[in-house]
């Protein structure tokens, strides 16, 4: 049996963006658990989501259904996804912003939808080894978040995304609830094009994005202590029903069944950062 936490040697802080990174970088994640047998003793549940995360483990590979993998770049992700660590846990997770992620990445959201890929098929395998050493050998997660910035840095470009797909982004981020008539007109942009555009730069409709983001909405809002129907109200369901219906259909289980494992003892501290940080949409069982 796993020990608990405060017993298992452990850490998880959360970074800003960092100096010149604010328009792309939502926020970095160190997670450092070097005690391989309560490492592999966990599973990381992970809701879909709209932006795009640069990660990298620099001790053991993770693990998923999409096979083992040390250094990847997921995607928008439209189904939850299960992890288990294979060892000793040592990553650096950046979550990028869905509108201007491709000003570091040099790619469309369209050519990342649903998909994992590998650092060294973005920055060329050279690049992706030396950052993978480098957040080894730094002595602690600032060093590591500065090593993961200036690489971040480094390799920022101008914007390759339809300057209005990258508004729409953004405006169903700040109201996930909008209607896809509205946001048109807002645009100043007929609705089939709309979603003609949007389509083409990112993989999915306007109409999936908010649906994602929405979801990702409500989650925040119950790890912040609301109930579901209070939940369901404020991020624009019509009823809890319909919040459940979705969950089920993104996450392949209902709400309370995919957050219950989070609150037991041995995950709980794990899971109280996670839910006051960026990365809300990971759980931690």
């Amino acid at each position: 049996m796993a020990l608990p936490d405060k017993q298992t040697p452990r850490s998880s802080q959360f970074f800003g963006a960092g100096e010149g990174l604010g328009d792309i970088v939502e926020s970095l994640w160190d997670a450092d658990l070097d005690d391989a047998a309560a490492a592999c003793a966990r599973t990381i549940k992970v809701l879909p989501t709209p932006s795009p995360v640069l990660i990298v483990h620099y001790r053991a590979p993770m693990a998923s259904q999409r096979g083992v993998y040390k250094r990847t770049i997921n995607g928008m992700h439209t189904r939850a996804a299960v992890l288990k660590p294979s060892g000793s846990l040592g990553v650096v997770s950046v979550r990028l912003k869905a509108d201007a992620a491709d000003r570091v990445l040099g790619v469309k959201p369209a050519d990342l939808l649903d998909a994992s890929i590998d650092l060294s098929d973005i920055f060329g395998d050279g690049a992706a080894a030396l950052l993978e050493e480098q957040l080894a050998e730094a002595g602690s997660a600032a060093a590591r978040v500065t090593c993961m910035r200036d690489f971040l840095r480094t390799r920022t470009g101008p914007g390759r995304l339809d300057p209005l797909v990258a508004q729409a982004m953004r405006a169903i981020r700040r109201d996930p609830a909008i209607s896809m008539r509205r946001l048109a007109g807002d645009l100043d942009i007929g609705e089939r094009s709309l979603q003609r555009r949007f389509k083409a730069e990112t993989g999915a409709s306007a109409k999936q994005f908010a649906r994602i983001e929405r979801m990702q909405r409500a989650i925040a809002a119950r790890r912040a202590g609301s109930d579901w129907a209070d939940v369901a109200h404020a991020t624009g369901f019509t009823d809890q029903a319909h919040l459940i219906r979705d969950f089920r259909t993104l996450a392949y289980a209902s709400p309370e069944a995919f957050c219950r494992q989070s609150s037991i003892a041995n995950v709980r501290a794990w899971n109280a950062e996670l839910a006051a940080s960026d990365f809300y949409n990971t759980f931690v069982a």
